[in-house]
């Protein structure tokens, strides 16, 4: 049923059932009016992502073993994807790890 449809069995049932599937409804549109508005960052699957951490894309799922590698921010179906962010962010915590034992 679309939005629309919910609206007129809201107005078809009224009192308290009808009330609540109205404000069902409204919460929808407003969510809708949020996610339209969003902008979300790029999504990387694993073949950008060991493309952008210099990794061999065969090798992906032993890179995601790691304990500082993200979890995935998405999944579909059994395919991850993360946000660039979140691998930047990983990519960041890498180099500094990595540069924490070196002398100044």
């Amino acid at each position: 049923m679309t939005l629309n449809q919910y609206r007129d069995l809201a107005d078809q049932l009224g009192g308290e059932v009808g009330e609540r599937i109205a404000a069902l409804v409204e919460e929808l549109e407003e969510s809708r009016k949020i996610i339209h508005e969003k902008k979300y960052p790029p999504l990387l699957g694993s073949k950008e992502v060991a493309e952008q951490i210099g990794a061999d894309p065969k090798n992906m799922h032993h890179v995601r073993k790691y304990k500082m590698f993200p979890e995935p921010d998405v999944m579909v179906g059994t395919r991850p994807f993360w946000f660039k962010p979140s691998i930047d962010e990983y990519q960041k915590r890498m180099e500094e790890w990595r540069n924490k034992d070196k002398p100044d």
